[in-house]
Protein backbone atom coordinates (compact mmCIF):
# COMPACT_ATOMS: atom_id res chain seq x y z
CA UNK A 1 0.00 0.00 0.00
CA UNK A 2 1.50 3.27 -0.84
CA UNK A 3 0.26 6.13 1.05
CA UNK A 4 0.82 9.62 -0.08
CA UNK A 5 0.07 12.82 2.99
CA UNK A 6 0.57 16.02 2.03
CA UNK A 7 0.39 18.42 4.79
CA UNK A 8 0.31 22.38 3.57
CA UNK A 9 1.98 24.47 6.51
CA UNK A 10 3.92 27.80 5.98
CA UNK A 11 6.59 26.42 9.40
CA UNK A 12 7.89 23.58 10.54
CA UNK A 13 5.75 23.74 13.90
CA UNK A 14 2.84 23.78 12.50
CA UNK A 15 3.66 20.90 10.20
CA UNK A 16 5.15 18.66 13.53
CA UNK A 17 1.43 19.90 15.26
CA UNK A 18 -0.32 18.65 11.83
CA UNK A 19 1.41 15.40 12.16
CA UNK A 20 1.18 14.72 15.70
CA UNK A 21 -2.58 15.46 15.14
CA UNK A 22 -3.00 12.42 13.04
CA UNK A 23 -1.09 10.21 15.87
CA UNK A 24 2.28 9.70 12.83
CA UNK A 25 5.39 9.59 14.94
CA UNK A 26 6.82 7.90 18.02
CA UNK A 27 4.50 5.95 20.03
CA UNK A 28 1.45 6.49 17.08
CA UNK A 29 0.11 4.44 14.69
CA UNK A 30 1.40 1.67 12.95
CA UNK A 31 2.55 3.67 9.82
CA UNK A 32 6.35 4.00 10.74
CA UNK A 33 6.02 0.29 11.29
CA UNK A 34 8.83 -0.99 8.25
CA UNK A 35 7.49 -2.90 5.32
CA UNK A 36 9.27 -6.33 4.87
CA UNK A 37 10.09 -7.45 1.82
CA UNK A 38 12.51 -9.83 0.47
CA UNK A 39 15.25 -7.30 0.92
CA UNK A 40 17.09 -7.66 3.89
CA UNK A 41 16.48 -3.71 4.67
CA UNK A 42 13.53 -2.64 6.06
CA UNK A 43 11.47 0.39 4.27
CA UNK A 44 9.13 2.64 6.38
CA UNK A 45 6.16 3.02 4.04
CA UNK A 46 5.19 6.55 5.30
CA UNK A 47 8.36 9.00 3.97
CA UNK A 48 8.63 12.95 4.08
CA UNK A 49 9.03 14.50 1.00
CA UNK A 50 10.86 17.51 0.61
CA UNK A 51 10.21 18.50 -3.10
CA UNK A 52 8.72 22.09 -3.94
CA UNK A 53 10.04 23.07 0.08
CA UNK A 54 10.51 26.60 0.95
CA UNK A 55 13.85 27.34 0.39
CA UNK A 56 14.48 29.17 3.87
CA UNK A 57 12.81 26.28 6.25
CA UNK A 58 14.13 22.86 4.32
CA UNK A 59 16.30 22.50 7.25
CA UNK A 60 14.09 23.22 9.98
CA UNK A 61 11.20 21.36 7.90
CA UNK A 62 13.60 17.70 8.06
CA UNK A 63 14.70 17.92 11.27
CA UNK A 64 10.86 18.83 12.48
CA UNK A 65 9.80 15.46 10.34
CA UNK A 66 12.70 13.02 12.04
CA UNK A 67 11.40 14.83 15.20
CA UNK A 68 7.75 13.85 14.96
CA UNK A 69 8.40 10.08 13.77
CA UNK A 70 9.48 10.04 10.12
CA UNK A 71 12.27 7.43 9.66
CA UNK A 72 11.64 7.51 5.73
CA UNK A 73 13.29 10.77 3.86
CA UNK A 74 12.56 10.97 0.30
CA UNK A 75 14.84 13.26 -1.94
CA UNK A 76 16.62 13.86 -5.07
CA UNK A 77 19.19 15.98 -6.46
CA UNK A 78 16.98 17.62 -9.48
CA UNK A 79 14.98 19.39 -6.11
CA UNK A 80 18.51 21.33 -5.66
CA UNK A 81 17.84 21.46 -1.81
CA UNK A 82 20.13 18.70 -1.25
CA UNK A 83 22.53 20.25 1.23
CA UNK A 84 19.57 21.41 3.12
CA UNK A 85 18.19 18.33 3.63
CA UNK A 86 20.91 16.70 4.68
CA UNK A 87 21.85 19.56 7.32
CA UNK A 88 17.97 18.78 8.48
CA UNK A 89 18.69 15.19 8.40
CA UNK A 90 21.84 15.33 10.84
CA UNK A 91 19.83 17.79 13.32
CA UNK A 92 16.59 15.74 13.31
CA UNK A 93 19.24 12.61 14.27
CA UNK A 94 21.13 14.65 16.96
CA UNK A 95 17.81 16.23 18.62
CA UNK A 96 16.29 12.29 18.39
CA UNK A 97 19.22 10.38 19.33
CA UNK A 98 18.83 8.07 16.56
CA UNK A 99 21.73 7.18 14.81
CA UNK A 100 21.72 7.52 10.65
CA UNK A 101 20.98 3.77 10.38
CA UNK A 102 17.71 4.27 11.99
CA UNK A 103 16.01 6.45 8.83
CA UNK A 104 15.90 5.22 5.42
CA UNK A 105 16.63 7.65 2.93
CA UNK A 106 15.12 7.42 -0.60
CA UNK A 107 17.02 9.95 -3.58
CA UNK A 108 17.17 10.10 -7.04
CA UNK A 109 19.06 10.71 -10.24
CA UNK A 110 18.95 11.32 -13.56
CA UNK A 111 20.08 8.01 -16.11
CA UNK A 112 22.84 10.36 -17.02
CA UNK A 113 24.26 10.88 -13.79
CA UNK A 114 24.83 7.09 -12.28
CA UNK A 115 28.57 7.24 -13.74
CA UNK A 116 30.38 4.05 -14.51
CA UNK A 117 28.27 0.52 -13.96
CA UNK A 118 30.92 -0.39 -11.42
CA UNK A 119 30.06 2.22 -9.34
CA UNK A 120 30.51 1.30 -4.92
CA UNK A 121 27.76 2.66 -2.94
CA UNK A 122 29.36 4.93 -1.14
CA UNK A 123 29.96 7.11 -4.66
CA UNK A 124 26.70 6.70 -5.39
CA UNK A 125 25.26 8.37 -2.49
CA UNK A 126 27.94 10.73 -2.76
CA UNK A 127 26.15 12.10 -6.35
CA UNK A 128 23.25 13.08 -4.07
CA UNK A 129 24.84 15.74 -2.39
CA UNK A 130 22.72 14.64 0.51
Amino acid sequence: MRLNLWILTSSASAFASAVAALGVGVGGSDLQQPLVSHQPSKIPPLGFGTWNLDPSNVTEAVSAAIQAGYRHIDCAKAYNNQEAVGKGIADGLKKTGLKRSDIWITSKLWNDQYGSPVNPPGKRMANTDV
